[in-house]
């Protein structure tokens, strides 16, 4: 994997932070996504939802710097364990279910950051597709 531009990886953090400044910016990105889809619905069925939105924000800063870091790095050892809960074996989440899930997270941020642009935009896909490459492929 090559290191991503760390001007995009500063775009991306700074957008996730105005967002994260907003009220409900991750509760109303699960309401979306819950609402997204019945499959999506019945995975969500008795989750702890404050839970839920603690454990994205983590996750989401977990991809920002290991798009960054080195194989290796504290953040890079993070993303086997959230592959893994969520491959066939655990939580089982289809890997087309990354893109209903990328699709609701942008209309989001759309909605939560003042600042958003076209290029913001291609700084979110470009920082979580690495992530979601990731978990697709140990899926």
């Amino acid at each position: 994997h090559r290191a991503m531009d760390p001007r995009i990886r500063d775009a991306f953090l700074a957008s996730f932070n105005r967002c994260r400044a907003s009220a409900g910016f991750l509760e109303a990105f699960y309401e979306g996504f819950v609402a997204s889809s019945e499959e999506i619905r019945a995975k969500f069925a008795g989750t702890d939802m404050k839970r839920q939105v603690r454990m994205l924000e983590d996750s989401l800063l977990v991809i920002a710097v290991a798009v960054q870091g080195e194989e290796g790095s504290l953040a890079r050892s993070e993303l086997p364990r959230i592959a893994a809960r969520h491959s066939r074996s655990d939580r089982n989440i289809r890997p087309e279910l990354y893109d209903l899930w990328l699709e609701c997270l942008i209309d989001t941020v759309r909605r939560h950051d003042p600042q958003f642009s076209a290029e913001l935009e291609a700084a979110w896909r470009e920082t979580l597709a690495f992530g979601i490459d990731y978990m697709r492929a140990r899926y």
